[in-house]
């Protein structure tokens, strides 16, 4: 193709530019609807995928892991400086789901799991604010047999809570029960 002039050329040049990144847009808009449209089936393939492929995927991060130590170990310390209420709810999920303590309703309730990221989040400000350190405590104790649900847990001081170990009384059983009983036969409806 022969052009008159170098304005002539660099139009050209702007015009096919243009075509392409219109086109490379609408390729990611049909690729985000297409993703959005089939989330199901992603998160069935993925976990296919990752059950056909665990040890490989384990291997390859702890092997990435071990060449990338310092990135690694800086990584974990600001994701957790910056999501220390996400975290801490997170492991005492983890803790729970071991004991299988948290009521089958609630597991993959996003509400709830909001729910939880809150108290954690509301444990934080308050040790913040006071200058004491504050413990996210269930009022009915895991050890006990208490549920991990956002309707057991209480911010409390941490010397209040350790003072407390695993005691509770009979009257804070009750109550925690037939609120769970309650909020189940709500959910329900």
């Amino acid at each position: 193709m022969t052009f008159k002039n170098k304005a002539e050329r660099l139009a050209y040049r702007q015009s096919l530019i243009d075509s392409y990144e219109a086109e490379d847009a609408r390729k990611k808009a049909l690729k985000k609807t297409w993703r959005e449209n089939n989330k199901d089936l992603i998160k069935e393939y993925s976990k296919t995928y990752y059950a056909d492929n665990r040890d490989a995927m384990l291997s390859k991060s702890k092997s990435w892991q071990e060449e990338n130590k310092e990135y690694w170990a800086d990584y974990q310390k600001s994701h957790y400086s910056n999501n220390k209420a996400s975290v801490d709810a997170a492991g005492a999920k983890r803790r729970a789901l071991k004991r299988k303590q948290i009521p089958v309703h609630l597991r993959d309730c996003p509400n709830e799991k909001q729910r939880l990221v809150k108290t954690y989040k509301l444990r934080n400000i308050l040790s913040e604010a006071t200058g004491v350190q504050h413990h996210v405590d269930h009022m009915w104790p895991l050890n006990d047999g208490g549920p991990h649900w956002s309707g057991n847990l209480q911010v409390i001081p941490a010397k209040e809570n350790l003072s407390k170990s695993a005691s509770v009384c009979e009257d804070t059983k009750a109550t925690i029960i037939k609120s769970l009983y309650t909020f189940e036969s709500d959910r329900a409806i």
